[in-house]
């Protein structure tokens, strides 16, 4: 399976991923390449920043928005 692949299916599992996930999860160091093959292939993500509740450092979690058209 490929890192595109792995990050597509946590997806649709789980609804966002983040960066640190992706890491651990996967071992995927170039996530933000892989959320730009995602875009060329036609899928549709949205990012939303957040604030970590208990240091305060900010994030990006990615949810899929839809589908290749």
């Amino acid at each position: 399976m490929t890192q595109v692949e792995k990050i597509l299916k946590h997806l649709k599992a789980n609804g966002s991923i983040t960066q640190r996930e992706a890491y651990l999860d996967y071992g995927i160091q170039s996530f933000h390449r892989r959320l730009t093959d995602l875009r060329d292939l036609g899928y549709r993500l949205r990012g939303e920043m957040r604030k970590h509740k208990t240091t305060g450092q900010e994030y990006t979690r990615y949810f899929l928005v839809d589908g290749p058209r």
